[in-house]
């Protein structure tokens, strides 16, 4: 064997044995190369995503209102996750009244039990008297609580989107793929009609 037949064997071996290291070091959880991997993948997406944004013209985000759950909001109302739907139906009332070109809600909502808010509506319902004060104080948890309160404010207007979570197929957790979309989905509720330019860009 040639001495150049040997450096490139022993360049095939070192490449293999490195090859290994990585792929056996990245499948380990916890292990210094998954966090240096990860590392460099998240600088390299964020410099990514300025590079494509490089475009934006300066101060232009001014056009757009970040509504941001902040620590006063959890403080008064307690932890976003436990907040009645109807909060969000209420607040899309509030800012579709300024006519804004789109309402973008970036949380997953998941379903939300109502047995408390049937109950005090059937107990209510039952009361044949009942004082102002007890009245003024149902209909309020009543409105602030009502679970088909964000689906009707959603359904009434024409700029509310919300985030859509695609999970992977799994059989042993009920999770099967789908052949065809669902009888009842709308499509066309979900398409966000972007010009040419801007999306080519």
């Amino acid at each position: 064997m040639t001495d150049r037949q040997k450096r490139i064997f022993m360049g095939l071996l070192v490449g293999i044995g490195i090859s290994i290291l990585i792929h056996v070091g990245t499948r380990i959880p916890g292990a210094m190369l998954n966090d240096l991997f990860d590392s460099y993948e998240y600088k390299s997406y964020d410099a990514r995503m300025k590079s494509k944004a490089s475009f934006s013209e300066e101060a232009s985000i001014d056009e757009v209102v970040i509504i941001d759950i902040e620590q006063n909001s959890i403080e008064s109302l307690g932890n976003y996750h436990e907040w009645p739907h109807a909060y969000h139906g209420q607040l899309t009332d509030i800012v579709s009244s300024g006519n804004p070109k789109a309402i973008i809600f970036d949380i997953i909502f998941d379903q939300k039990g109502a047995d408390n808010y049937y109950l005090v509506e059937a107990l209510a319902s039952n009361q044949s008297e009942s004082s102002p004060e007890l009245q003024q104080v149902t209909d309020q948890y009543l409105i602030g609580h009502d679970p088909s309160r964000f689906v009707w404010s959603t359904s009434q207007s024409t700029v509310t989107h919300h985030a859509l979570v695609f999970e992977n197929s799994d059989s042993i957790n009920f999770l099967y793929a789908m052949d065809q979309l669902p009888e009842a989905y709308d499509a066309a509720n979900h398409v966000l009609e972007i010009a040419p330019d801007v999306a080519s860009r």
